[in-house]
């Protein structure tokens, strides 16, 4: 299953009054010149995508704004050593930063981990700060943990934010990337074509090392394992401004930790490659910048009982399970008449649900009733009862003083439609013709069978909870 997290990238453009950063710190990119960067999207290579992108990005930075530039796999094919630091990080001059990205030839690997470590280790020797930012269109095929070099780094003191921008990486596992950038206080972004690599450069150079930023973390866990799930993570009142990530299924990335300014925020979270489970949605959260808000998602089953009766009698039903708003169906069943069946129960993963409850053999204007924003909580059990009222109809129809066969069509009024329909036909087994209707108002519409004329009659009748009414047509 495809999930582009594309909805994120313009998180808080609206904060972003982009090219009016004020860091005096440097920003480092690390830029993919792998061979896959020749491959294109729409009409376009991506290497000359990211060109133009990165061009009008540097044209709108202050001009005291120092921008290093490393690249990988622009010299040699198949060399996981083909890293060079184009330009260092104190560089200004963005002409210099131009006419370097417009050299590079796409060639060779993709050495995140080993891109990364040249880049710390030089933060490491001069002491300085510094904001991040790698542009890949694929992972590690150098096999570099790249998560494990920030980690390392990170815990040895050094002052760095990483962001990870990930340009049209397709069903690639991010996992890495994400683990990276998180472990980093920094962000993982997708980005599928040239729009949302702006994006997502605005939003990663808005959110430097220098940037106060809140966190949120996010865990996602079902049956007491992790899990992988999709977060969507959306300001308050800012519908198009959201921030999206993976939790997988291990802890390197789940919780998965959001870094973002202070704000208020909705979260809506969704399993990843198992069907039928419900999302799970959280309002009004406050991300401060002081202090951790941390939130578990659990998916661990719930448990649905749902008994039918009639008459004080168990009875048989056709049960379907419902997203809540929606007429699409994630679980169903059917109670039938026995205690072993009757309450049917359900294994659910917790969430709303709306339950539709149809009688099998009641016909009519209440045989069917759907029951709204049923909650299902996590190692719980919900039970849902409900009693179907019936009525007795009987209509026989006789010729000549003889039984006579006609076809009987019972009719509910409003709205008018057709609930049931027999034949009497001439044998006293089914003339007359029975039927199991919820009490209303209905019209029946008889018809003679090969019967001289061809007679028919049409008749209203109402009938009660309980009632057993017959009406007899003689022609």
């Amino acid at each position: 299953m495809k999930f582009y997290f594309l909805l994120f990238i313009s998180l808080f453009t609206s904060l972003n009054t982009f090219g009016q950063t004020t860091s005096s710190k440097p920003i480092i990119f690390i830029l993919d010149a792998s061979g896959s960067m020749w491959q294109q999207i729409g009409s376009d290579y991506k290497i000359t995508l990211a060109r133009d992108v990165l061009y009008d990005l540097v044209n709108g930075m202050p001009a005291d704004q120092a921008l290093g530039l490393v690249a990988y796999g622009h010299r040699q094919k198949g060399d996981c050593g083909d890293i060079e630091e184009l330009l260092p990080s104190g560089n200004t001059d963005k002409t210099a930063f131009k006419k370097a990205i417009t050299g590079l030839n796409p060639l060779g690997k993709t050495p995140l981990a080993q891109s990364a470590r040249l880049v710390i280790n030089q933060l490491k020797t001069s002491g300085t700060a510094a904001t991040i930012i790698l542009i890949t269109d694929g992972i590690e095929t150098c096999e570099g943990d790249l998560c494990q070099v920030v980690e390392e780094a990170k815990a040895a003191g050094i002052d760095f934010v990483l962001h990870v921008i990930g340009f049209d990486l397709g069903d690639a596992d991010r996992a890495s990337l994400q683990c990276a950038a998180q472990s980093s206080d920094g962000l993982y972004i997708d980005a599928s074509d040239k729009e949302g690599l702006s994006d997502a450069l605005n939003q990663t150079t808005d959110l430097t090392v220098d940037k106060a930023k809140g966190q949120l973390s996010v865990e996602c866990r079902r049956n007491g394992e992790l899990i992988d799930c999709a977060v969507v993570v959306t300001q308050k009142g800012r519908e198009k401004d959201v921030a999206g990530m993976r939790t997988y299924g291990h802890p390197e990335t789940n919780p998965a930790l959001f870094n973002i300014p202070g704000g208020t925020y909705d979260l809506e979270v969704s399993v990843v490659g198992q069907r039928g489970i419900a999302l799970q949605y959280k309002e009004d959260l406050v991300v401060s910048e002081t202090e951790l808000n941390e939130q578990v998602f659990d998916f661990s089953s719930g448990f649905l009982e749902v008994t039918v009766t009639s008459g004080g009698a168990l009875h048989d039903a056709a049960v379907k399970i419902l997203e809540h708003g929606s007429k699409k169906q994630v679980n169903a069943g059917r109670t039938y008449e026995g205690a072993a069946s009757n309450p049917m129960k359900k294994e659910l993963s917790p969430g709303i649900y709306d339950i539709e409850i149809g009688s099998v053999s009641i016909k009519g204007e209440a045989a069917k009733i759907l029951l709204e924003g049923v909650e299902i909580k996590p190692g719980e059990t919900t039970a849902l009862a409900h009693q179907f009222e019936s009525a007795i109809l009987r209509v026989g129809t006789s010729f000549g003083g003889e039984l006579c066969d006609a076809t009987v069509n019972v009719i509910l009024l409003n709205p008018r439609k057709s609930v049931d329909g027999k034949r009497t036909y001439t044998s006293a087994t089914t003339n007359p013709a029975t039927f199991l209707l919820s009490p209303g108002t209905y019209e029946v519409d008889v018809r003679g069978v090969k019967v001289e004329g061809d007679p028919r009659e049409k008749f209203t009748i109402t009938i009660e909870a309980g009632q057993e009414a017959e009406h007899t047509i003689a022609w």
